[in-house]
């Protein structure tokens, strides 16, 4: 097996859509009929809900993004994923043999990129009085690439055969990494209204997640200074750095392992607090029935979390190499064959330590998950029209962790029972732009945070879909469609 072959197979198991996007659902977890899906980015805004019982069926989020390669605006077209046997325009780069999809970004800024896949299953969110509680499960997968430098990324793309890079030493001080990890997870969420009196509202809250882990890798290294010499020859002065993996393979025939595809589990949790200013005053509710419930109406609300909180340990397969400050000469790359991903493994610790075990630190490693700090404001400008602000700010608990980029946005929404629709416009990463929209019909939500991919507006980075299917009911709306039956049995119009 080549060492490209190799390197995809690991790939395609935590890549499976080559290029993929939908982060954060901007336009599916910030309104007052996200419900369930609220709790990805405070589990307290289960409280903000005009429903009080919201049924998930079935949700897919897929997401990619990157700064380092594209494919130019004049070459794609959206349509062209749905041709059959379609075939990319290539080019041929200026060394080298091979013609390429993609254009590298030509500038030293750090690469970053972040693929994630998220597809939540059955979930039920149900409201009474001051407690609300939801049932969620999921499937995940997330490969991120964080703060990789600019000579690394083009050796990587291009190969060992970049001549402007050759003969230059890099020293490479500032820690980057690449971390990737599939799971699934069932979760129990609970919110309750802690304060309520006058015009304010408290309400905290709080997620608890049961994690199954599938496989993981990543690599972090802390110091890098190496030179590359051709382009089968590089020289590395100094490395210190980590490596884990734990796959669902045979490392020795890089067959699928069927008897057991869990290699480990874990703990998750978010936790978030949310204040609402009430635009009435408050009153203590007395219903006989769930539905009954009144929703109350805000000028403004503001909600801080910190979600996607913990990790899993991966004990089964797995091996952890740790290379602390040595050096290694690397002659005739490009004739290397590895057959296996053990083989990679040992020939890493021969490099390095003129053996094939000396590199190995444990047989057990923890992956975190992508961390991160969310904050969201919302001022409900009148009638349907309402305006946000959030902030999503990753911050990786250890080197073995998933790094969320960050995220500002300001989505403003028309939002009605059967209708809604959204308008995202979103900093990504701190230096890319982005315009999204999303549409509610009832139930049945889709919507992307790149809207300029679907019509070729701008050079191709990524892609970013999602979408969600599910069935909600209207606090106080019993019955008939449009009449509010309160506890006395009295009926009125009702005008959300």
């Amino acid at each position: 097996m080549s060492r490209r072959k190799l390197i995809f197979l690991v790939l395609a198991f935590f890549l499976p859509c080559h290029y993929v996007r939908g982060q954060e659902m901007l336009g599916m977890t910030l309104g007052n009929y996200a419900g369930i899906n609220g709790i990805q980015l405070n589990p307290s805004s289960l409280h903000n809900s005009k429903t009080y019982l919201d049924i998930q069926i079935i949700g897919l989020d897929i997401f990619e993004d990157n700064n380092a390669i594209y494919i130019d605006k004049k070459d794609y077209r959206f349509s062209n994923f749905f041709k059959a046997g379609y075939e990319w325009p290539t080019h041929q780069e200026n060394f080298g043999t091979e013609e390429r999809i993609f254009y590298q970004y030509e500038n030293k800024n750090r690469k970053s990129a972040f693929i994630n896949l998220r597809i939540n299953g059955p979930g039920v969110m149900l409201i009474t009085g001051k407690h609300a509680f939801a049932i969620t499960t999921a499937v995940r997968s997330v490969f991120s690439l964080h703060n990789v430098p600019y000579e690394l990324a083009n050796f990587a793309y291009l190969g060992l055969n970049y001549r402007p890079q050759h003969n230059i030493n890099y020293q490479d001080d500032q820690p980057f990494a690449a971390s990737g990890m599939a799971w699934a997870e069932i979760g129990l969420a609970y919110s309750n209204t802690v304060y309520a009196r006058r015009f304010d509202k408290i309400s905290v809250g709080i997620g608890i997640k049961r994690l199954f882990g599938v496989g993981a890798v990543y690599a972090n290294i802390q110091n890098l200074d190496y030179t590359v010499l051709n382009d089968s020859t590089f020289n590395i002065k100094n490395l210190k750095g980590e490596i884990g993996i734990s796959l669902p393979l045979n490392y020795y025939s890089n067959g699928i392992k069927t008897d057991n595809i869990l290699n480990g589990g874990g703990f998750g949790f978010d936790v978030g607090i949310t204040y609402q200013r009430l635009s009435h005053y408050h009153q203590n509710q007395y219903y006989t029935s769930l539905c009954a419930q009144e929703y109350e109406d805000y000028l403004y609300r503001i909600g801080i979390s910190l979600i996607d909180i913990g990790g899993i340990q991966f004990n089964n397969n797995a091996r952890k190499l740790g290379i602390d400050n040595r050096s290694s000469y690397w002659e005739n790359v490009t004739k290397m064959n590895f057959r296996s991903v053990n083989q990679i493994l040992d020939t890493i610790s021969y490099k390095f330590y003129g053996d094939t075990t000396s590199a190995d630190i444990g047989e057990k490693f923890t992956m975190w998950l992508p961390s991160a700090l969310s904050i969201q404001f919302d001022y409900h400008l009148k009638s349907f029209w309402y305006l946000n602000a959030s902030l999503i700010y990753g911050f990786p608990l250890s080197r073995g962790s998933l790094a969320r980029p960050a995220e500002i946005s300001i989505t403003p929404r028309y939002e009605k029972r059967w209708l809604e629709v959204s308008l995202p416009i979103s900093l990504y990463d701190w230096t890319l732009p982005r315009i999204g929209m999303a549409l509610r019909i009832y139930g049945f939500t889709i919507g992307t945070d790149k809207l300029g991919e679907f019509f070729n507006f701008n050079n191709f980075t990524g892609m970013d879909i999602y979408f969600s299917v599910k069935l909600f009911f209207n606090k106080g709306v019993c019955g008939n469609k449009g009449t509010k039956h309160c506890g006395n049995n009295e009926t009125k119009e009702i005008h959300y």
